[in-house]
């Protein structure tokens, strides 16, 4: 086992202990101290030891080789993937009767929980973090810019972005197959982002000739090391290229 899948395993095997707790109200003494013992004694030190050691050498490689706003990506997809198993719910619950309303409710609750505690920590990290260093380092017009582009990007076309697509790890003769199936699971009015490696103009191509009239394309980075384009599913046909 490499260092790095122990980690894995390692982080599998904190979730794994305290997902047994976390829907279980009634727990004995017994299994209140049982998990006051694995906060104190196992989760509060491997955050202190990732702080100690991993984060120093993983702060040298981000530097050299990696993106500083990566993990707040993650944060994001997670955040959409939350977004539309609650989308999904309440169709559930509109439509449901009275019993399975009951365990979709149950369930939109959790949801809701999971989501508000990802928001939470995400939102502090930008405030903490993010936010200060824009306010530091950018001019009142800059920071202007940013704010007023970052709303364009959530009206423009009247699309909602619902996932990230990175295709840069994957094989490049799988990035095209995968890229179109995503754009078949959209609904009209959404979107994804595509981030690639090199200006994905050929793609476009394949779509003006495959997808006539059906996407909008918007360039929202490029390069010279990363492209990121939105890519939406129009309402109707009469759309083309947005960028």
């Amino acid at each position: 086992m490499s260092v790095a899948d122990a980690f894995r395993k390692h982080h599998h095997q904190l979730l794994e202990y305290l997902d047994a707790y976390r829907e279980d109200s009634s727990l004995s003494p017994a299994e209140l101290q049982s998990l006051r013992t694995f906060l104190l004694k196992d989760l509060l030190p491997h955050a202190r030891g990732e702080e100690r050691a991993l984060y120093p050498a993983v702060e040298l490689l981000i530097r050299q080789h990696g993106e500083a706003t990566a993990t707040m990506r993650v944060d994001h997809e997670f955040i959409e993937g939350y977004i539309r198993q609650i989308d999904e719910l309440i169709g559930q619950i509109q439509q449901a009767g009275p019993e399975d309303q009951a365990n979709a409710r149950r369930r939109l609750r959790q949801l809701l929980i999971e989501l508000y505690a990802l928001l939470r920590v995400h939102m502090a990290k930008e405030e903490r973090v993010y936010l200060p260093l824009f306010e530091r380092h950018l001019s009142p017009e800059a920071q202007q810019r940013v704010f007023e582009a970052m709303h364009e990007e959530s009206e423009e076309h009247g699309l909602t972005v619902v996932r990230e697509l990175d295709v840069r790890s994957v094989p490049p003769p799988q990035r095209h197959p995968l890229i179109f199936e995503t754009f078949e699971a959209l609904r009209p009015g959404e979107a994804f982002i595509l981030i690639n490696d090199h200006d994905p103009k050929p793609l476009y191509y394949q779509f003006q000739y495959e997808r006539p009239g059906q996407f909008v394309w918007a360039y929202l980075e490029e390069g010279p090391e990363v492209w990121r384009v939105r890519i939406g599913r129009v309402a109707s046909p009469g759309s083309g290229h947005g960028g």
